[in-house]
């Protein structure tokens, strides 16, 4: 019997970039190579005490059985009330629903609102699932060009002529972004909530660095606006801020309809979400964990300022200071030129050259630009700057 010919989905699909180069550089290092790998968003911090604990708690008290798919009741009620003391967006525990993580968030709410070849308006540079996800439940993926002499944040007129262009039908939003670090006042999200409105586009607003946010900045979300109130789905929860990657848990709030509907699509792809992770995450909801975060915020800010100051002394890049998330997005063009490559060959050369672990622009819609994590230790962004400062000078 011959090998199943692969589904036009999956053909269509491509691997994770920063996820390929992660694994690449941990190749690396288990050949004795000391490889600085910047490519992951990950934050270096622990899990937070409490919550690790009630996840601890958890498996010791045999809390280890099928849930409801949608999450336990308990869980749902704890992240509506967390959506309004965190961010002020008011949910009923019906609107809520628990996905084993950010990005099954964004699937299921793609599988549930997206039709065939519907397009999608996606704003470079962004999130590298983001046109994937798109294609996975059917739609047509349509990248806005980037605006970084705007600070990556787009204007309402820009959106809705995207709109009006391509027939889109909905829109994918992620402020603070991945990987510009872009965090737009309320009078620019208002703009694009305008335009969206106008245009009869939903939205699907990743809000997952929503509590990473520097320089007096705030986290608005376009959940906030009366007149979007209907259309908007939001997906967050304590991945980055309480250091949850690896438990796999997130939080889809938008209208009840939608959410009925993900919840369906949830039961027959995964089941439900773990049972010891929606125990952790019950704690991200309901305990005190302020003095804690804002540690690891001032920390963050500590190396964000770090990077750009030291960045922007290499000759041939430059970083304008992100204002939320933990990535720097380094303009590299001048490098690139010096060099004679773009930045994809830049990033396989300081892999192979100088050991360091960066995510080309390119694959964010951005060509020219290098992605930086900065939620590593000092030790390694130290390490980091050093390495391509020395590069730059030998190129």
């Amino acid at each position: 019997m011959s090998e199943p010919e692969l589904s036009n989905r999956a053909r269509a699909v491509s691997e994770s970039v920063t996820l390929a180069i992660a694994a690449k550089a941990n190749d690396l290092r288990n050949q004795g190579m000391d490889v600085v790998s910047l490519s992951a968003g990950e934050p270096d911090f622990g899990t937070v005490d409490t919550v690790a604990e009630a996840g601890i708690k958890a498996i010791r008290g045999g809390q280890t059985r099928y849930t409801a798919a949608a999450g336990i009741p308990e869980l749902r009620a704890a992240g509506a009330e967390w959506f309004h003391k965190t961010y002020g967006l008011e949910f009923s525990p019906a609107e809520v629903m628990v996905t084993a993580g950010a990005k099954p968030a964004l699937h299921m709410a793609l599988m549930a609102i997206v039709s065939d070849g519907d397009p999608v308006l996606v704003l470079a540079p962004y999130w590298v699932s983001y046109p994937d996800l798109v294609r996975i439940a059917g739609g047509n993926p349509v990248t806005v060009k980037a605006v970084p002499k705007q600070d990556f944040i787009h204007t309402g007129e820009q959106v809705l002529t995207a709109a009006k262009e391509h027939g889109a039908k909905g829109l994918i939003l992620n402020y603070p972004g991945n990987p510009s670090g872009a965090v737009p006042t309320r009078a620019q999200l208002q703009e694009i909530v305008d335009a969206c409105v106008e245009g009869d586009l939903w939205i699907l607003s990743d809000e997952i660095y929503g509590q990473l946010i520097y320089d007096g900045m705030e986290h608005c979300s376009p959940a906030s606006f009366a007149q979007a109130r209907g259309r908007v789905m939001v997906v967050n929860g304590g991945t980055k801020s309480h250091s949850l990657t690896g438990w796999r848990v997130s939080f889809l709030a938008g209208p009840e309809s939608i959410i009925a509907a993900a919840s369906r699509l949830q039961s027959q792809v995964i089941g439900n979400p773990s049972s010891i992770s929606q125990a952790a995450a019950l704690q991200v909801c309901q305990g005190n964990h302020h003095d804690e975060l804002q540690r690891r915020l001032r920390s963050f800010d500590e190396r964000r300022h770090f990077m750009v100051e030291q960045i922007n002394n290499i000759p041939g890049l430059s970083l304008k200071p992100p204002k939320g998330a933990f990535y720097a997005m380094v303009d590299a063009h001048r490098l690139c030129s010096l060099m004679n490559i773009d930045d994809l060959e830049l990033t396989e050369r300081l892999l192979t050259d100088a050991l360091l672990a960066v995510v080309p622009g390119s694959a964010f819609a951005l060509p020219g630009f290098i992605r930086l994590s900065y939620a590593a230790s000092m030790d390694e962004l130290q390490k980091s700057v050093e390495r391509l400062r020395d590069f730059a000078a030998r190129g």
